[in-house]
C-alpha cells in the first residue's frame, strides 16, 4: 500500500499538467521526451553497466525557466557483486527540477537536480552463492545536464547516488554516471 501511494504522490503533478494538456500535446510531449541510454553503476568498486529506455512529461513554471520533469524509464542490467552477478530489470522513476539555461533554435541548455525511486521487478543470480537478497525498492538523488542541439537531438549526462542499499543486509551502496540521447 505504501509504494502505491508513493507512486501516486510521483505521478500527481504530471496527471493534474496533463489535465490541462490536450491529448495530442501530451503524445507530443512523451514522443519528443523519449531517450535510452546507458548507465555505469558501480557497487563496492566494482562496475557494471545497464541500459534503459523511457520517456517524460516536461511542465514549464512560466514566465521563468524553471520545469518540473517526472519520467519513467525501464532498465535491464547486470551487477558484478565479485562471485557472481545479479540480473535486474526494473521500473525506474526519476522526478526532476530543473532550469532551463538558454534555449535558441541550434543548441539549448539545461542543469537539473530530484530524486528517484526505483522498483525491481525481476532479478535472477548467476550462482547459488550469492546469498544476500536484493532489496525491490531503491530511492536515491541525482543530477545532471542536458544538451539540446537543433530542438530535436539530445545528450544528457548525470550522477545517481543511491540513498538505499542493493542488498537487505545494508551492503551495496550504488552510484551510477549515466549517458542518454534524446530523440
Amino acid at each position: 500500500m505504501k509504494r502505491i501511494l508513493l507512486l501516486a504522490f510521483i505521478f500527481a503533478p504530471f496527471v493534474a499538467n496533463a489535465q490541462k494538456a490536450t491529448s495530442q500535446e501530451v503524445i507530443n510531449q512523451l514522443l519528443r521526451n523519449m531517450r535510452g541510454g546507458v548507465e555505469v553503476v558501480n557497487i563496492n568498486g566494482r562496475s557494471s553497466f545497464h541500459t534503459y529506455v523511457g520517456t517524460g512529461y516536461k511542465h514549464y513554471f512560466r514566465p521563468s525557466n524553471a520545469y518540473l520533469f517526472p519520467q519513467a524509464d525501464f532498465k535491464w542490467g547486470r551487477y558484478d557483486v565479485g562471485n557472481g552477478y545479479i540480473e535486474t530489470s526494473s521500473l525506474a522513476i526519476p522526478v526532476l527540477i530543473g532550469y532551463e539555461l538558454f534555449a535558441q533554435d541550434l543548441i539549448g541548455l539545461n542543469v537539473f537536480t530530484g530524486g528517484r525511486y526505483e522498483q525491481v521487478l525481476h532479478s535472477s543470480h548467476s550462482t547459488n552463492a550469492i546469498s544476500n537478497k536484493i532489496n525491490n525498492t531503491q530511492v536515491g538523488v541525482l543530477g545532471g545536464a542536458n544538451i539540446r542541439l537543433a530542438n530535436r537531438f539530445g545528450i544528457t549526462a548525470s550522477y545517481y547516488y543511491g540513498l538505499t542499499p542493493l542488498f537487505q543486509d545494508g551492503t551495496g551502496r550504488i552510484s551510477s554516471f549515466s549517458l542518454a540521447f534524446t530523440f
